[in-house]
């Protein structure tokens, strides 16, 4: 099965049109859901459609030329690169003592990896003549 851009496009919309209902129905009632089990599924279900997208990124990646492919892995190593060091820079201020991160400061980490990733591979799609990149 072959995605294009425009099915791609509109799967991961979908994908994250749930994740918005999940943040804003469900999220709310974490910290109040009765047992284990139920708050655990409260809180783990705003990620699920976050999975499904990072396997449609993986299969349309795996899919493409070898450019393309080329683009989107340097794109991934230098998000990785840098939000790494960010994050063992928060962990050792935290360490540390000089700062308190945030109970839900980890939630950031996926959203800052996919920013980085995204300017990056903009970058790089420039650098080598792709325009936006598809």
């Amino acid at each position: 099965m072959h995605y294009s851009r425009k099915r791609y496009q509109a799967a991961v919309l979908i994908l994250m049109a749930i994740y918005a209902v999940a943040i804003v129905v469900l999220w709310p009632h974490v910290r109040e859901a009765q047992g284990l089990t139920a708050k655990a599924a409260l809180a783990i279900a705003p990620a699920l459609p976050v999975i499904g997208v990072v396997w449609l990124m993986t299969w349309r990646v795996i899919h493409s030329d070898e450019l393309e492919q080329r683009v989107h892995l340097i794109a991934l190593s230098v998000a990785s690169g840098v939000v790494a060091s960010l994050s063992l820079i928060v962990g050792f201020l935290g360490a540390s003592g000089v700062a308190a991160p945030r109970d839900d400061a980890l939630i950031w980490v996926f959203p800052s990896l996919c920013a980085v990733y995204g300017l990056t591979r903009w970058g790089v799609s420039r650098h080598y003549g792709k325009g936006s990149g598809e």
